[in-house]
């Protein structure tokens, strides 16, 4: 009947993935393809950048408020007929937008706008006819004077303030120009970040379920054929991984099905035992016979204890195939506070609480946690004398939550500091009875792990007593 059930399972999960296989996925195209139309879309911009500099710039000159590259020589050649026609050559006949020098025959220089060392580099020039590379020279020579003129062919501005304060039209654009491609790659690349983290948001968006155990998922498409086939895989892996977790979930809760019933059967001869036992005593025995009889009872008490503990082991490995959800903090702190009033009730001990938490919501094993925390909390009422005071703590700071737990009992050994958190660890071997047998502490600190936290303990400075700390990332 076992295996029917078995295969049929096995059909649904592989009709499943069938399916999940079949299913239609949207058109993807290709990273190259994303990467070349952002490409395309950034030179189509700079293109656009360009003609729209050249188009502003040939407004301004059309409209005059910037001058054309030759508009200084222009105004040079209608000068030059009546500079060489004139008997006396003043600076009002000099051309716009030149630098002049109005020497005599001798070479003393009568007028010029020039500077000391612009004026020796223009005798240079008309000594030794020298060409200068940076700028453009004009040498008339009139009835009485010579004349030195030097220009650019470079677009100027109209207004006299623009050209003695500010860099000339043409370097201006240049400027604007570099600026502007600078901010179009920016732009585009930043969109292109913006845009690839968004395709890649459902890869990110995966590993981060499946890192939290949760593999019941709908695993979405980016559109884009490299990522898709990267989310394909994850899901294929997804699929099997959960497969092979609810095998081995099934496998195991198969064995300790076997071993608790296993343990109940054994539980039966061993009462029958004991209390076969417990009759013989109340016979006529020698004190010999009575002694061998309480070995027998004790030592049927012994593995009843035993026995209780195996069956509480295999329980305890329920948790591993627990999933953390998002559940309600305060809610998981009012449980905590209820089942810890009642335990201190009945061993008539005292509770103190501090409280600092912020997060509506955390992301735990909300069941395994209330059980380890309070396995921390029994594990302090056990070893605290009546009327006694434990101090419990809850705390949240970057993202963890610390539950602290301190009793006023004598304290951890130097022993049970090493080994406290082993399971079957005991930290005083007499203690039989109790029937614990190291698996409350043993416990806590697995579930600690499973949430990326630990658990720490150490001997309190407040109280002297032990001093249980579960750290647990939320």
């Amino acid at each position: 009947m076992k295996n029917i059930i078995k295969n049929q399972k096995d059909k649904q999960v592989k009709k499943k993935t069938k399916e999940h296989t079949n299913k239609p996925l949207k058109r993807s195209i290709s990273l190259g393809s994303v990467f070349l139309r952002y490409v395309f879309g950034m030179l189509c911009l700079l293109l656009i950048l360009g003609v729209s500099a050249v188009i502003i710039f040939d407004i301004l000159i059309n409209s005059g408020a910037v001058y054309p590259a030759n508009y200084a020589e222009k105004c040079i050649n209608d000068s030059i007929e009546s500079i060489i026609n004139s008997d006396e050559v003043t600076s009002d006949m000099m051309p716009f937008l030149s630098r002049y020098a109005i020497f005599a025959k001798d070479g003393e220089v009568k007028e010029t706008n020039m500077t000391e060392k612009e004026l020796l580099s223009a005798r240079d020039i008309m000594n030794s006819q020298k060409i200068s590379v940076n700028y453009f020279y004009k040498v008339i020579y009139a009835k009485n004077e010579n004349v030195f003129l030097r220009y650019e062919l470079t677009p100027q501005y109209r207004s006299k303030f623009l050209r003695q304060h500010f860099i000339e039209p043409q370097k201006f654009t240049i400027v604007l120009v570099i600026i502007g491609q600078f901010a179009i790659i920016m732009f585009t690349s930043l969109r292109f970040v913006k845009k690839m983290k968004e395709k890649l948001k459902p890869v990110l968006n995966a590993t981060d379920e499946i890192k939290h155990r949760n593999l019941d998922i709908e695993i979405s498409r980016s559109g884009v054929k490299e990522i898709d086939d990267c989310l394909v895989s994850i899901d294929d892996m997804r699929i099997a991984l959960k497969d092979s977790l609810e095998n081995q979930w099934n496998a195991e809760q198969e064995k300790n099905r076997q071993i608790s019933a296993l343990a109940h059967d054994i539980k039966t001869p061993l009462t029958i035992v004991r209390g076969n036992a417990e009759l013989l005593m109340e016979t006529d025995i020698t004190d010999e016979q009575k002694s061998y009889l309480d070995y027998i009872s004790n030592s049927t008490l012994q593995i009843q204890n035993y026995i209780q503990t195996l069956i509480e082991v295999s329980k305890s490995s329920d948790y591993l195939h627990q999933k953390r959800e998002k559940v309600e903090l305060k809610k998981v702190i009012q449980e905590i506070k209820n089942q810890t009033t009642g335990l201190c009730r009945v061993c008539a001990i005292e509770a103190k609480w501090k409280e600092d938490v912020t997060s509506d919501y955390v992301y735990i094993m909300e069941d395994s946690y209330i059980r380890a925390v309070m396995n921390l909390v029994k594990n302090a009422t056990e070893h605290t004398d009546r009327k006694g005071i434990i101090y419990i703590s809850i705390l949240e700071k970057d993202g963890k939550l610390f539950f602290v737990v301190e009793d006023t009992g004598s304290g951890f050994s130097k022993e049970a500091l090493i080994h406290g958190t082993e399971q079957f660890f005991m930290d005083d071997k007499s203690r039989t009875s109790s029937g614990h047998y190291g698996i409350g502490l043993y416990f806590a600190n697995q579930i600690a792990g499973m949430h990326e936290g630990s658990l720490l303990l150490s001997n309190s400075d407040k109280t002297k007593g032990a001093r249980c700390e579960l750290v647990v990332t939320v």
